[in-house]
């Protein structure tokens, strides 16, 4: 039995050591993932609704808040494993003034992210005629290419914009940084009070690493991996997911479209993120036996390596594959296709839809895995010398794979990329919907 429980604890050490790794972003840019599909909706992209200020929805529906927000307490409480109760004193309260920061932190996300108005515009529309949003405007993270480029635009209070670019916009909008702090041991004033407890895995000191268990959903875990490693089910998506949909559904009743669309486009963040299967599967490709083993041989910082690298690798080819379409404006793309051409409209409830999501994407880990495996260099995804965080290559993963594998890589990733887009594409298209009907409803 001595070595059965060091064999455990070694991979307790290794299942949570794989997810110190710096990537906990899903998908690389989720604005630019989600548009595919919403420029086929045109009621989305034609319509608009006038932009308005937190603070006068919160102050408008303060009683709505105070009901919802107590009824997904009360659900996820019932329904979600581990899930760790709102403190009292934070608890949305009727007797006090309605503010922005007292809704941040009944809802526990981080208070010093500015939520302001802004839109992150479509691919197919000119610049405004204003100076665009600095990143540092939007949030505390130091920007990656992406977010560092102009893309970001302020808005005014009132001012039109188009239902599409609101949930573009706010799909991204929670890796800018809305759950990082949130533990105690995260070294905030806030995360001492959220009620976290310690954070259950990811580096604490990383910038954004302590972001990982709000944006992973771990819930197809075999029992060994639940018995040697349990803080692996603290996890919280599917809670973030029916916070904002149940926050969108008041909105919409009450008549504040903009912040209907908002929080689904928070919510969709949530849903794309778990279409990822390094989001739902910690060690893809490697089951819990093989995990042991290796953890038997001293190789557990070996394979730590190896999963950060590829989980990095793919971020960093699907982002540069769908932006170089997009740029073109060539939205026939297979790439762009599979996110357009696989939607649905199916009507969820939060269970059970993330159950389904996560156990295919759960399924998917392996084959994915493997195909990064074969079609990249083998200097960047098989050698665990090798760190693919500040490498240099980020930037060039496309042009890099081209060069040293041949095109028959890029149509072999590509298909690979593809059966994770055609994923988001059937569940994130349910959740629009869900919104859509709702916003119907309301009117």
């Amino acid at each position: 039995m001595g070595p059965l429980r060091l064999s455990k604890k070694s991979c307790a050490g290794l299942l949570l050591g794989c997810l110190t790794m710096p990537s906990a972003l899903g998908w690389s840019d989720h604005a630019s993932l989600v548009w595919p599909l919403l420029r086929q909706q045109p009621e989305l992209v034609e319509q608009t609704v006038a932009a308005e200020p937190l603070e006068q929805f919160l102050q408008a529906e303060a009683e709505g808040v105070a009901q919802t927000l107590q009824q997904v307490e009360a659900w996820s409480r019932a329904t979600i494993e581990h899930y760790p109760l709102t403190p009292e004193a934070l608890r949305w309260q009727l007797d006090t003034a309605p503010t922005v920061t007292a809704f941040l932190e009944a809802i526990r996300v981080n208070p010093l992210l500015p939520y302001r108005l802004y839109v992150d515009l479509s691919p197919e529309r000119a610049a405004p005629e204003r100076p665009p949003l600095a990143w540092t405007e939007l949030s505390f993270l130091g920007g990656g290419s992406s977010q560092l480029a102009a893309r970001y635009w302020p808005l005014e209070a009132g001012e039109p914009v188009s239902i599409a670019e609101v949930i573009a916009s706010a799909s991204d909008e929670p890796d800018f940084g809305m759950d990082i702090g949130l533990f105690e041991d995260n070294n905030t004033d806030f995360g001492r009070r959220y009620g976290f407890g310690s954070q259950p895995f990811g580096n604490p000191n990383l910038d954004y690493g302590s972001q990982a268990p709000f944006h992973m959903g771990f819930y197809h875990l075999d029992w060994l991996a639940r018995t040697a490693q349990p803080d692996l089910l603290r996890t919280y998506p599917l809670w973030r997911i029916a916070l904002f949909g149940e926050l969108a559904d008041l909105a919409f009743r009450t008549g504040h479209a903009y912040w209907g669309w908002r929080f689904l486009g928070w919510g969709l963040h949530y849903v794309g993120d778990l279409t990822q299967p390094y989001h739902a599967v910690p060690l893809p490709g490697v089951d819990t036996l093989d995990a042991l083993w290796s953890a038997a041989l001293g190789k557990t910082g070996e394979m730590v390596q190896l999963v950060s690298n590829r989980h990095g690798v793919i971020e960093s080819y699907q982002y540069q594959r769908l932006t170089q379409a997009l740029n073109a404006g060539d939205w026939n793309a297979p790439l762009l296709r599979a996110v357009s051409d696989h939607a649905g409209d199916e009507s969820l409830d939060y269970d059970t839809f993330v159950m389904a999501l996560t156990a295919d994407s759960a399924a998917a880990a392996g084959d994915f895995d493997a195909a990064i495996e074969a079609g990249v260099s083998p200097r960047f995804v098989s050698d665990p010398s090798f760190e693919w965080t500040g490498s240099g290559f980020e930037s060039e993963i496309v042009t890099v794979v081209e060069t040293e594998q041949g095109a028959a890589a890029l149509d072999s990733l590509d298909a690979a990329v593809m059966v994770q887009l055609e994923r988001f594409s059937a569940v994130g298209s349910r959740w629009i919907a869900r919104g859509y009907r709702a916003a119907a409803t309301s009117n």
